[in-house]
């Protein structure tokens, strides 16, 4: 019986090590923020902002919220990243904050249904005003 297991084990391996496929390392990797003064009424702006294969920082102001977004392009210390935080408006305190570690060589892949690409949809509110923020990142393919 052991084996079995073991030949099994061995025969499964074997298979996922062979259907794994490369990602391609993404060109570009694109930010969109959908921003409403409450979740009652219709987005009253949509917004985006787009990393190349290179470090860089940027940010999106709404009225109440600001969307910030941080790339690595893992050069310096091959820590491939991306960070996303919420911040209220003119302020520094994170609301919320996602980071999302990517593979040096390749990826990452859109995966959610409805174009949310790689890191799915995601809402954040202002604790006082109701503000609603939406935000999700999608790979150039």
């Amino acid at each position: 019986m052991r084996r079995i297991l073991i030949v099994l084990t061995l025969f499964l391996a074997a298979c996922t090590s062979m259907t794994q496929t490369t990602i391609p390392r993404a060109a570009s990797i694109t930010c969109h923020a959908a921003y409403r003064t409450g979740p009652s009424v219709p987005i009253e702006r949509e917004e985006t902002f787009t990393f190349g294969d290179e470090d860089g920082r940027q940010e999106l102001d709404f009225a109440d919220l600001s969307l910030h977004g941080q790339y690595s392009a893992g050069e310096k210390d091959n820590e491939r990243a991306l960070r996303l935080w919420v911040t209220e408006a003119g302020e520094t305190a994170e609301l919320t904050a996602q980071l999302y570690q990517l593979e040096p060589s390749g990826g990452p892949q859109n995966q959610f249904v409805g174009g949310h690409g790689f890191t799915g949809l995601s809402y954040v509110y202002h604790p006082t005003t109701g503000a609603e923020l939406q935000s999700w990142c999608t790979a150039a393919e």
